[in-house]
């Protein structure tokens, strides 16, 4: 399978990367143009059959679609470490753009737990743990400042399940359309998993994946890595949200 990875060097991205590898798929992976990666050999030509590096800015459709182009599938794994929160929705509606010209359709997106219509189950200390410095804005009475990693990724998670691209969006952001694919023939095959606290660690396969709401739980940046390959793999429900977790406590 040849998949296109969205995440830079954010660690679960990066995770799915090499197993994505290991397990023999073929990796087209976009990363921001000043970059260092840790194997540079990796953008060498002795490596052009296993993984495609494509640099470029977050804002520029022209490498979204390089990234995509001839691609099975596509990850998205947005890291708050690497790319500012603030920016997933627009992202998340240029990598939906750059599928629908490239035809491409199978969408994989992971966010967190307490996401979507799982936040009715994220408990206070969970949720401070996801915004440590939104808490400290609060408690310093900075509201302008305060923000939700929650929030953002709920938003993320609504473009993807409304199949938003900057055409249908009508963004005036100076992108021409492309009629290519009819928007009528296309539709957005989207899968998304919601982690719980990702921790460090190997990957065990003792993960829950449950489409009801984990409540609390933790899980390895490896695991989450391995369910999303599993997922890709053998076409993991479409349309639907999946919580991941060690814990076995479902709500």
């Amino acid at each position: 399978m040849k998949i296109a990875v969205f995440g830079g060097l954010g660690t679960l991205a990066s995770e799915f990367v090499v197993q994505a590898m290991v397990a023999g798929h073929f990796v087209s992976w976009f990363i921001h143009t000043d970059d260092k990666l840790t194997d540079m050999s990796l953008e060498e030509p002795a490596y052009r059959d296993t993984i495609r590096i494509v640099r470029g800015s977050s804002d520029i459709l022209s490498k979204y679609q390089e990234t995509v182009s001839g691609c099975d599938a596509v990850l998205v794994a947005f890291d708050l470490r690497y790319t500012q929160p603030s920016s997933w929705v627009h992202q998340q509606r240029l990598i939906q753009t750059a599928m629908r010209r490239e035809s491409v359709q199978r969408i994989l997106v992971i966010t967190t737990h307490g996401a979507g219509d799982s936040q009715r189950r994220l408990d206070w200390s969970t949720w401070a743990k996801l915004n440590v410095d939104q808490v400290r804005y609060m408690l310093l009475g900075q509201a302008d400042m305060c923000w939700s990693i929650v929030a953002q990724y709920t938003a993320q998670e609504d473009v993807v399940t409304s199949s938003e691209t900057l055409e249908t969006r009508n963004c005036s952001s100076g992108v021409d359309s492309d009629d290519r694919l009819p928007q009528q023939d296309w539709a957005l095959q989207w899968t998304i998993l919601r982690p719980g606290s990702l921790t460090e660690g190997p990957a065990t396969g003792t993960y829950l994946a449950s489409h009801d709401h984990v409540f609390g739980g933790h899980i390895s940046y490896a695991d989450v890595s391995d369910c999303a390959i599993k997922a890709l793999e053998e076409d993991m429900d479409i349309g639907e949200c999946f919580s991941v977790a060690y814990s076995a406590r479902v709500a």
